[in-house]
């Protein structure tokens, strides 16, 4: 059972404290505070990796090296939780929770139980028949990673777990602190994870040890098949939906905004730019794209598209600077996701707010969210590189965009009132089959086409959707906000290779050229 640190959210002293993870001294307030993003904007492709290489040096301390394991047992599941449908089936899982993108491979899908629940489930992909189902010693599972038989998931508190995909057996666990918010990545046999280095219930050194940098979270590669530790590295706030893999190289963008670039091989820190990017990169070529806060610090939050140098880091990309009241937090702690989350994380343990463990004020400052179930399930504006294109969805609108000029080709407005729902209406795009899908909250999923934009089929969910699906074999596969796992056969089998968020167990992002017939 995860000890829980029910401590409000702490208003940091100022924007640099929030961004290098310092806890200031300031008393906790009863309410979230009304964080003012825009108070002394940081400039943009600020290198500091010279600073951040220091953090791993003599003078400060080491990351935590001996972790608790974690526990798992058999469950069952109500067979009626199973309806068959017109187009699929839809199960409906017991905690009613939201749940996270599922995961497709080798004929199963792989699903959260929903954000307070402590479930996992297999499923099989074409019928949804229970393959197996496990109950953890955690709530919060997050979206899986499979592969060479390994199915990995975090759950928000507090256990990275590592279960044989055929039949959930545990193959490994990491009890690694609370509270966990980002989804693990699988690259080249190693496992890609963060965890919030005071969340093990000791937020300060040992009488006499060296001090921490001023780091809150610490990314950690494991051995894929053993859960050995490998190697682990500082940064200064936690990993914004999952890190990326690229070749030999590991991408990460926290929550404060800085894009770090590892070695995957042995954590060699290649590069750190303070970007005040909003979403986790995508990487094509030699380049690198994402979303960043374009805002002066003076007016109404921005965002735009950029495309930085995969080897120097600077902005050669640029696209229009668009109002971004979806990643403001001023305006987002008046929505109904706002107060959704407040009951979700009070169900989790945490009614008084995020711990001071979460250094939640990162996100706060840079991306308007600040609870532990919205961090953990913030995806941002992040970018779909298909057809030599990018799309992303901008708040309540898709973008395509040319990745050489950042120009916007076409737009699509998105129903929905961003001031009263929050968070954006549409996750971020997926695509399959030559086409490009987005699920909204309005609880469709839309087939358009990559050239104009026009929506060429529509698929009824029936419940809200904020997470981006997976499609695989012709069935796209949706988690809903009330708990459900709805799964439409589209009826056409060259929808297929979207597996996961992001599009594989390296959230690449990217789309890959359809294999030539032999």
């Amino acid at each position: 059972m995860s000890t829980r640190f029910k401590i409000p959210t702490l208003v940091f002293a100022a924007f640099a404290a929030a961004l290098f993870g310092v806890q200031a001294d300031t008393p906790p307030k009863k309410e979230a505070p009304q964080v003012d993003a825009k108070k002394d904007a940081p400039p943009q492709d600020e290198d500091i990796t010279k600073t951040v290489a220091d953090w791993g040096t003599d003078k400060f301390a080491g990351p935590p090296t001996e972790f608790r394991k974690g526990n798992v047992t058999v469950r069952e599941l109500d067979a009626k939780a199973l309806t068959k449908t017109g187009s699929g089936y839809t199960i409906k899982l017991p905690s009613g929770a939201p749940i996270t993108t599922p995961t497709v491979h080798d004929g199963r899908v792989y699903v959260s139980g929903g954000f307070h629940s402590k479930e996992f489930y297999c499923f099989e992909a074409s019928s949804g028949k229970l393959v197996w189902a496990i109950n953890l010693d955690d709530d919060g599972p997050s979206s899986a990673v499979v592969e060479d038989g390994v199915c990995v998931f975090n759950t928000e508190s507090c256990t990275i777990f590592g279960v044989d995909a055929q039949t959930g057996k545990l193959l490994w666990s990491h009890w690694l602190g609370d509270p966990l918010t980002s989804t693990p990545t699988i690259s080249n046999g190693k496992v890609f994870t963060s965890y919030p280095a005071g969340g093990r219930g000791r937020a300060e050194p040992a009488k006499g040890a060296k001090d921490r940098p001023p780091c809150s979270h610490v990314l950690a590669c494991l051995e894929l098949k053993t859960g050995k530790i490998l190697w682990q590295r500082w940064l200064e706030s936690d990993v914004m939906s999952a890190p990326v893999a690229a070749d030999k190289e590991l991408y990460v963008t926290s929550f404060a905004g800085v894009v770090y670039k590892f070695q995957q091989e042995d954590g060699k820190l290649l590069s750190a730019v303070r970007s005040r990017a909003t979403s986790a990169p995508v990487v094509v070529g030699n380049q690198v794209y994402l979303t960043r806060r374009a805002d002066d610090g003076k007016g109404k939050a921005e965002e735009q598209i950029a495309g930085v140098g995969r080897d120097d880091g600077k902005t050669n990309v640029e696209g229009t600077k668009k109002e971004a009241g979806y990643i403001d937090s001023t305006v987002q702690g008046r929505t109904a996701l706002t107060e959704a989350a407040k009951a979700l994380d009070a169900s989790n343990g945490f009614a008084g707010g995020a711990p001071a463990t979460a250094n939640a004020d990162a996100g706060l400052f840079n991306i308007g969210q600040g609870s532990v179930s919205t961090l953990q399930s913030f995806q941002g504006s992040r970018l779909l590189n298909f057809a030599d294109r990018n799309f992303n969805t901008m708040g309540d609108e898709v973008m395509c965009s040319d990745p050489k000029t950042g120009k916007c080709l076409w737009s699509f407005k998105l129903e929905g009132d961003l001031k009263k729902h929050g968070g954006f209406m549409g996750a971020p795009p997926a695509a399959a089959g030559g086409q490009v899908f987005l699920a909204t909250l309005s609880g469709d999923v839309l087939q358009m086409d990559p050239e104009t934009g026009k929506v060429t089929k529509t698929y009824k969910v029936g419940s809200q959707v904020r997470q981006q699906p997976a499609i695989v074999d012709g069935k796209i596969f949706v988690g809903t906000q009330d708990g459900k796992l709805v799964v439409i056969d589209t009826g056409d089998k060259k929808f297929t290779g979207w597996t996961t968020w992001g599009g594989n167990s390296a959230h690449s992002g990217v789309v890959a050229p359809p294999a030539k017939a032999k």
